[in-house]
């Protein structure tokens, strides 16, 4: 075996050493933090201002069907 494969192998050792929480009698593996609220708040906030935009999209299109339909002429051609 090599320096370079020694080293290489211990480095890979002492990276799994730590990751198990091995050579650290009495000390527990840290766990996830729960879920913060502050996060799921954001989701909705994000949730909620995609719906106001689709239904924002959906009104303004529902207005110029009408417009077109209602007052030919009033709209100018596209295309």
């Amino acid at each position: 075996m090599t320096t370079s494969d020694e080293s290489e192998r211990r480095v890979a050792e002492a990276l799994q050493a730590r990751a198990s929480g091995a050579g650290r009698p009495g000390v527990a593996r840290p766990q996830a933090p729960p879920a913060l609220p502050a996060q799921r708040e954001s989701g909705m906030s994000a949730r909620m201002a995609l719906l106001i935009a689709l239904l924002a999209g959906a009104v303004l299109g529902v207005a110029l069907a009408l417009l077109s339909l209602l007052a030919p002429g009033l709209l100018p051609p596209l295309g």
